[in-house]
């Protein structure tokens, strides 16, 4: 365990599942209030993603027209940065694609990484094994390929400051060191009082910063015992184990409100409550995982229509970041169910992105063979790329080529209203891209350089996204369990619950097998852990494992889901499936976290078939009406089967006077039904 650091203040732990966390806030805030003006109290969160959930917790509280400084360690850092440093901020972006660079040429002294090399994925997983470890800030002593890691990390640092940039793990790490050195301290701080949230979360990396932003200032943190997420990735054991304070006190354990938050409270500590009877613990079991999207916009139709809720009242939420989270964003984009979420979605899919990269593609071609071959696989304007390849840099005649291909209003038409600002603003980070690549001097301003560039953007799009303070613009959030932590929704669905992802298997890195992480004492993780590790970190028993790194990880993942269900206000869903999307069908067994709960809870229930309530479903429901009269009037010719022609005609009338009714969409729908109708008469349509 790392040395006990002291604080001069206050340390106030709140028990888990009992919603005291934004009261404790709120009181803390409140007493901070008669002996500050609101602009003097600092609130500094554990995450960017936590910012708002406080700052709409406490503007009713301020003042007049006061509005709460709500900032998160990340954010204030970067403010104090750009007061003291002159280097330019990396996005993660240009991030990657610097770091990308630098590794091209490296000649590996470890036998375990000239091996590795080999395998595509090596050089993005070092690049993230060097951002983890500067955002921790720690020092690799002890392994001899974290050692070689260190010293490229130190390297590529030495590398970004000789040619002016900064990158976005360093900021906690410049910002202390500016505090530390700087005369005017109290000018940068601006601050009389601090209160400092999710203190679980705070690693060590970020106490010390907040020793030195609190130093001479009041300090009051907040705490809840048994909910570290982030924190204990990276250490084990209670945060008390690693701090003290002047004054500590621990608030009164209440009973959880609400049956979300009383399963919450189960899956956090394994007490069971008395049943709260308010609020709704529901399981959405469907045959396949892909099937899961469809139930969940059902159900949250259902409840909007039902209860006249908003999009933003509902949020669905993933054990991991980056790929999953995006593939869900673009299933429910599918559904017609608006979402937003922290995680940045990236290239991947973005047909702007992709006529974008065409076009540099024909740019840095450097034959007309190629050129042809390029024009002849797109749709591209001769004329218009004629006309930019005469133009001087990069980003001048990519903004020509928008704006006389029409970009934006061919966006605006082609896309339907969810997608349209995603595409918009990928647009506009490739433009930054170019201007990037046109003022760093040692990136060659080329076609065929930013050519590379914006094809490693394009083939690294779902990335984790460790920096995020996105700005929310409304939808049913789509994110990770991590990012909706302390938030509050009146419904949670939670996916995937199945025992393969829940405990499912620790993955910390590809860079080493498992085995090797274990005896890795210096590894940016809880890798070398023992019993008394996992028992001191978590009061949950899942599993029999007689290896303490296998529980540890099987524990924090219990914990993650818990997490997840104090989110829900009203109703908790989990969403589980029966067989895996794969040619083999194998079978999903139910995670064992929510068989154990169901055993336990007397309100957690399997949820009722949804009724009708999108317009999916509705279109879903229609045509298999018509499929159903069909087969059933087929089925006479063969079977001792008794129709009733006059239903099925009445039925058949019906449903053409609904259709009658909806306008175009009723037309483009007759259309499907008389396609249907030929299909089962043997025809075929290919218009």
């Amino acid at each position: 365990m790392s040395e006990v650091q002291h604080f001069d203040g206050a340390l106030i732990t709140v028990p888990f599942g009992t919603g005291e966390p934004r009261s404790t806030v709120t009181e803390q805030y409140q007493s901070l209030l008669k002996e500050y003006n609101p602009e003097d109290i600092l609130v500094i969160t554990g995450s960017p993603t936590s910012m708002e959930t406080f700052r709409e917790e406490l503007k009713d509280i301020a003042p007049g027209s006061a509005v709460p400084r709500v900032t998160s360690l990340v954010v204030q850092a970067t403010d104090v940065v750009n007061q003291t440093d002159n280097r330019a901020i990396l996005s993660d972006a240009m991030r990657r694609e610097l770091v990308h660079r630098f590794l091209e040429e490296q000649e590996w002294d470890s036998e375990h990484f000239r091996r590795a090399a080999e395998q595509l994925s090596f050089v993005s997983d070092i690049a993230q094994l060097m951002e983890t470890a500067t955002w921790q800030d720690v020092s690799f002593e002890k392994t001899s390929e974290l050692v070689e890691v260190a010293e490229l990390v130190e390297a590529f640092h030495e590398w970004l400051d000789d040619h002016n940039h900064l990158e976005r793990g360093q900021l906690i790490t410049e910002a202390n060191a500016a505090l530390s050195e700087t005369e005017e301290r109290d000018d940068v701080v601006d601050a009389e009082a601090v209160l400092a949230v999710e203190f679980e979360e705070f690693l060590p990396l970020d106490r010390r910063y907040l020793a030195t932003v609190a130093d001479g200032l009041e300090l009051v943190c907040v705490a809840e015992e048994n909910a570290s997420v982030r924190r204990t990735w990276i250490e084990p054991g209670p945060i008390t184990d690693y701090v003290s304070f002047s004054r500590t006190e621990s608030t009164a354990r209440t009973a959880p409100p609400s049956r979300p938050a009383a399963t919450g409270a189960y899956l956090a500590t394994e007490t069971v409550h008395e049943d709260p009877e308010a609020g709704e613990v529901n399981v959405i079991p469907t045959e396949t995982a892909d099937e899961q999207i469809k139930k969940v916009a059902d159900e949250i139709e259902r409840l909007r229509d039902r209860e006249n809720w908003d999009y933003e009242d509902f949020a669905v939420a993933l054990k991991q970041s980056g790929s999953a989270v995006i593939e869900t964003l673009r299933a429910f984009q599918q559904t017609g169910v608006p979402t937003e979420s922290t995680t940045v979605t990236g290239f991947g899919d973005d047909p702007a992105i992709r006529e974008l990269l065409q076009v540099v593609r024909y740019l840095a071609a450097d034959d007309d063979d190629a050129r042809t071959e390029l024009l002849e696989a797109s749709v591209l304007d001769e004329s218009i790329l004629a006309s930019i390849e005469q133009m001087e840099g990069l980003s001048s005649p990519l903004r020509r080529w928008a704006t006389e291909s029409n970009m934006k209003v061919r966006i605006a038409e082609e896309t339907s209203p969810l997608n349209v600002r995603a595409q918009f603003g990928n647009v506009q980070r490739a433009f930054a891209m170019a201007e990037f690549v046109e003022d760093t001097p040692f990136i060659e301003t080329t076609w065929e350089s930013f050519a590379t560039m914006l094809e490693r953007a394009h083939e690294y799009a779902p990335q984790q996204n460790q920096t995020s303070s996105t700005e929310l613009d409304g939808g049913v959030r789509v994110d990770h369990l991590q990012a909706i932590k302390n938030g509050s929704f009146r419904a949670v669905f939670l996916l995937d619950i199945v025992d393969e992802e829940y405990p499912g298997s620790p993955s910390l890195t590809r860079l080493f097998p498992q085995e090797r992480l274990s005896e890795m004492p210096d590894y940016p993780g809880v890798t070398q852990v023992d019993a008394e590790d996992v028992t001191n970190t978590f009061p949950t028993s899942s599993t029999a494992s007689s290896r303490p790194f296998r529980r540890y990880h099987a524990e924090h993942a219990r914990r993650r889901l818990a997490i997840g269900a104090t989110a829900a206000g009203d109703r908790l869903y989990f969403c589980l499936y029966n067989h895996k999307d794969t040619a083999l069908e194998e079978r999903a067994q139910p995670s064992r976290f929510i068989t154990d709960a169901y055993r336990q809870l007397p309100w957690v229930k399997e949820a009722t078939e949804s009724e009708i309530r999108s317009e999916r479903r509705a279109e879903e429901y229609l045509l298999s009406r018509v499929d159903n009269a069909l087969a059933d009037v087929r089925r006479s010719h063969s079977q001792d089967v008794t129709v009733s022609l006059d239903e099925v005609e009445a039925e058949l009338s019906e449903i053409q006077h609904l259709l009658s009714e909806s306008g175009n969409r009723g037309e483009q729908l007759r259309d499907a039904l008389q396609a249907r109708i030929e299909f089962a008469a043997g025809g075929v349509r290919r218009d």
